[in-house]
């Protein structure tokens, strides 16, 4: 894979979602779900192709209940996609005003619900991280651009692959490369970090530690709606 541009060809007005701190703190908030899913039901809420191959491991071991579980979290993840761009739709053909901040404020509330507990009677806890995978599918498919291009905060395979592609290019000589490397390797120590911080807080707090995402998705969502309107800059991601 070759850079085909660099990483000041690719600054220019970039839409506010597409920017390296933002980046950063989706995948923060991205690991702090996954370190909440993973610690109690030990299923992905984000990352799906480790569910994809429980699901082979599942059919294996002919573990059907889990399997089950595994299936319905993947399909979560991909409604939660659908949502977000059926968002995206209604809105550009109404009025085509900015639906970041919607969506922003929709994780915001379903995770809000979760933390507070107002699910734990309805749901159990494995179907509590299936919204949570939903929410993720959410976030995943509306967020995945930074500096134009193509990159994860939700699952990071790819991430892994773009950050050491680009090292390996500046060790060979691209020097414009290890910028765009660092961007990637951003990304990572953002997921890392939002993990750590999701685990420990999960040990101490249990769902209430999903206020600290709803937290920030709020602060995210106001954010952008400042800059939109007070500084008229664009939002969505290309």
């Amino acid at each position: 894979m070759k850079e085909k541009k660099s990483v000041s060809a690719l600054v220019g007005a970039l839409p506010l979602m597409e920017r390296p701190y933002i980046a950063f703190i989706l995948a923060i908030i991205a690991g702090m779900m996954n370190g909440y899913t993973y610690h109690v039901s030990h299923v992905f809420s984000t990352v799906q192709s480790g569910n994809i191959i429980l699901l082979g491991e599942t059919i294996a071991t002919q573990d059907w209940e889990r399997l089950r579980t595994i299936a319905m979290t993947v399909l979560a993840f991909g409604l939660g996609s659908m949502f977000t761009m059926l968002v995206e739709i209604l809105i550009n053909i109404k009025s085509r005003h900015t639906w970041t901040y919607i969506i922003l404020l929709i994780e915001a509330a379903i995770l809000g619900v979760i933390a507070l507990g107002f699910l734990n009677e309805a749901l159990t806890i494995v179907q509590i991280c299936m919204v949570i995978s939903f929410i993720a599918g959410m976030q995943g498919n509306g967020f995945h651009k930074i500096k134009g291009m193509l990159y994860g905060n939700v699952a990071v395979t790819l991430v892994v692959q773009l950050a050491f592609n680009y090292l390996m290019q500046f060790i060979g000589g691209q020097r414009a490369a290890l910028k765009t490397a660092a961007l990637f390797f951003l990304v990572l120590l953002g997921f890392a970090a939002g993990g750590l911080i999701g685990t420990l807080t999960t040990l101490k707090y249990d769902e209430l530690s999903l206020l600290l995402p709803a937290g920030m998705l709020v602060l995210l969502a106001i954010y952008t709606f400042f800059m939109k309107v007070e500084k008229a800059e664009a939002v969505d991601p290309t």
